[in-house]
């Protein structure tokens, strides 16, 4: 999937019926906490729209308008249709794409597919976070992985474009029932997925479980290994993905905020170096090195960056691990996808 623009507007906490017990938007958004009566929801969404607008000129690139940070679809649906009257006439006049926001898998029920196929309607993304019912309760999630397959459905039928989130490591999870999770949400056949490994927020009932030594997170070898197989399995079944960890903040890196777990401001960077690590290895099995004592490594130009690792410590790795002499890089300027041979000589 070509990467999209995207324009977001942050609707703290609105429609969410509940915290989630993860949740400090606070922290991620750098938003306020506070949940928005009907006409402070309007008015908030005017001002955010209007500074929106006013940032994007002749130049910008067309993209879709987003909603997010809170449940989008259990907003009023008064609410919802003034929102969504106020955004349409500026996808038909082409200034946006079309219309994106992510909610829950329990807010997509009939009643509210049937108003929003009145607009112009292109992505909706459902922060899933696990399909192991057992983790979703333990998680206090409020809906089962049944509830889930009634929501893509329902996006199925409307025919759009549909993106899941997934949370490793939330409590009950382990490495077991988070894969069966990659396995089933392939089974879904997203247009593209999210991995945003949890970690303990401030102000929020997970961090109180980590006090009390209740939960206790991944550590960030665990959550990028985790997402390394998981971005592997979503590629081979060619389901994009969109992020890997939360968008590096100034509110989220103030000391204080994170408590616990694998958050990393290049979270997705360290996944896909851990990918090319193993994707070489296993080429590397397949055909032992025996007495060959050199590697020749084709790469494409722009994974360089990621098949290396910082510092090139993937080269320390592979010299170390195979017993090598050396390791030679040419960098394929035509090769466009993450398509690499690996030559032992």
């Amino acid at each position: 999937m070509s990467k999209r623009t995207i324009f977001p507007i942050f609707l703290p906490h609105a429609g969410c019926p509940f915290q989630c017990i993860y949740c400090n938007q606070e922290a991620v958004t750098s938003n306020s906490l506070e949940r928005f009566s009907p006409p402070d929801l309007i008015e908030h969404f005017q001002l955010k729209f209007t500074a929106l607008l006013d940032r994007i000129d002749g130049t910008s690139s067309p993209g879709e308008i987003a909603f997010y940070g809170g449940t989008f679809t259990a907003i009023s649906s008064k609410a919802l249709r003034q929102i969504l009257e106020a955004v349409s006439p500026w996808v038909e006049r082409g200034v946006f794409t079309g219309i994106r926001f992510s909610t829950r898998p329990d807010c997509m029920g009939r009643e509210v597919c049937s108003l929003l196929a009145d607009y112009p309607v292109k992505t909706v993304e459902l922060g899933v976070q696990s399909l192991c019912d057992e983790v979703l309760g333990k998680s206090r999630r409020g809906y089962s992985s049944e509830k889930v397959a009634e929501a893509v459905a329902s996006i199925r039928d409307r025919d759009w474009q549909l993106g899941i989130q997934l949370m490793p490591g939330l409590p009950g999870d382990n490495r077991l029932t988070f894969f069966r999770t990659v396995r089933r949400t392939i089974e879904l056949e997203p247009d593209f997925v999210r991995l945003y490994p949890t970690i303990v927020l401030s102000k929020t009932v997970l961090a109180d479980w980590y006090h009390k030594g209740i939960y206790q997170p991944l550590s960030l070898e665990e959550a990028v290994g985790w997402c390394a197989g998981a971005f592997d399995m979503l590629l081979q079944a060619d389901i994009a993905v969109a992020r890997m960890g939360l968008h590096a903040d100034p509110e989220l890196e103030t000391p204080g905020t994170i408590l616990a777990g694998p958050y990393h401001p290049a979270f997705g960077y360290l996944v896909k170096v851990n990918w090319w690590r193993r994707e070489v290895n296993r080429k590397l099995a397949a055909h032992c090195p025996g007495e060959k004592k050199s590697l020749l490594l084709r790469i494409p130009q722009r994974f360089i960056s990621e098949a290396l690792g910082p510092k090139q410590m993937n080269i320390d790795y592979w010299l170390n691990k195979w017993q090598l002499d050396e390791v030679r890089i040419k960098r394929e300027l035509e090769w466009a996808s993450n398509r690499f041979e690996a030559i032992l000589q």
